[in-house]
């Protein structure tokens, strides 16, 4: 069951089946029953709870994203040192990804606190770690099951194919090309039918990004200027959520939780949450 689906029955089908109990009970209970206080009482409350119910189960629902904190996720995703500066880009209003998402897709600028520290990190390559350890806890797998292609972690020039044209029409490769002019890390997560996480190389730069079937990590690195943009996308939501109604719900049905879905970047992403 969808976020989506979830929300219709959560503000609509509660309830409608409230009222269907309220009619139900009155032609079920005698008058005199029905007209004394305690069951008058009841029946408000009952009544009042077709507001009230709704509200409160999406609340409960929706409290709580997988990454609650971004500048703690991209440290961790790309093992940083300590003073980093981690800048979101784009529209800042944009949750980092939880159930409701089914996915997460952002992008951040790294401002190092001084040279020597960008140089210290780039030359360890921790941040290969760190990948391998994000990614398969997102996926409830340890690093271990992850396998990992040869050059899929490392951070190596563009394709000797990839310069700069004047013809027409190579507008938007030339944009590609100079986005990743440096060298850089781009690992394509692709998900089995099993479940298995592998991580490839892959081309930002060739036409659709070369992402994978369940996701994509980039570093790109400005050795020049001592920063780093770091972009990581995963297709579907993560192994934990944090939606306990509907995880239950779709446990009784036999459904599976998450769902997968495309990445939903709105403001708010499918469920309006108060």
């Amino acid at each position: 069951m969808t976020g989506f689906t979830f929300a219709i029955l959560s503000l609509f089908g509660v309830p409608a089946a409230v009222l269907a109990l309220l009619i139900l009970a009155h032609r079920l209970t005698p008058t005199a029953v029905w007209k004394t206080l305690p069951v008058q009482v009841l029946a408000t409350l009952a009544f009042l709870s077709c507001i009230g119910l709704p509200m409160a189960i999406v609340q409960i629902d929706s409290q709580g994203d997988y990454f609650d904190d971004e500048t703690a996720l991209v440290k961790a995703a790309f093992a940083l040192p300590e003073g980093v500066t981690v800048d979101r880009q784009g529209d800042k209003t944009v949750r980092l990804g939880d159930c409701w998402r089914n996915a997460v897709n952002w992008r951040s600028d790294v401002t190092f606190p001084n040279a020597a520290a960008f140089d210290r990190w780039y030359a360890s390559q921790s941040y290969q770690e760190g990948i391998v350890r994000q990614v398969a806890g997102y996926f409830g797998q340890s690093p271990a099951q992850v396998s990992i292609a040869p050059d899929a972690l490392a951070v190596l020039p563009r394709g000797s194919q990839y310069v700069l044209s004047d013809k027409a029409g190579s507008y938007q490769r030339n944009v590609r090309i100079l986005e990743f002019y440096e060298p850089f890390l781009c690992a394509a997560i692709d998900r089995s039918a099993d479940g298995t996480i592998s991580l490839r190389r892959c081309d930002p730069i060739a036409e659709g990004g070369d992402v994978g079937n369940a996701g994509q990590v980039i570093v790109n690195p400005n050795a020049k200027k001592r920063t780093l943009e770091g972009r990581i996308y995963y297709a579907s939501g993560p192994s934990i959520c944090t939606n306990p109604v509907r995880r239950a719900v779709n446990n009784a049905l036999g459904l599976p939780h998450p769902v997968g879905g495309e990445p939903n970047t709105s403001i708010g992403g499918n469920l309006p949450v108060m």
